[in-house]
């Protein structure tokens, strides 16, 4: 794959980083949000949003930047005892 694929495909690895981005900062703060990654989709890439609650998750685009958005609820993340 060439440098310049991520300029010129939507999906790409580039592309999703800045989308990812953009997606930070529109849930920035928001409490439903336990985090923010890329995943691997056919096709290409999607930055996926991990929320606590499917019912109660912020409005979102389907797409950022030409790059798919995934909500996935994930539940209450909390750190384990060691």
């Amino acid at each position: 794959m060439s440098q310049d694929a991520g300029r010129t495909d939507p999906t790409g690895a580039s592309a999703a980083r800045a989308a990812k981005a953009h997606v930070r900062q529109l849930v920035a703060g928001d409490s439903r949000v336990n985090g923010i990654g890329l995943s691997r989709q056919s096709g290409g890439w999607a930055v996926k949003v991990n929320v606590v609650d499917d019912a109660d998750s912020p409005e979102l685009p389907a797409t950022v930047d030409g790059v798919p958005v995934r909500v996935t609820a994930v539940g209450r993340i909390s750190a384990r005892a060691s």
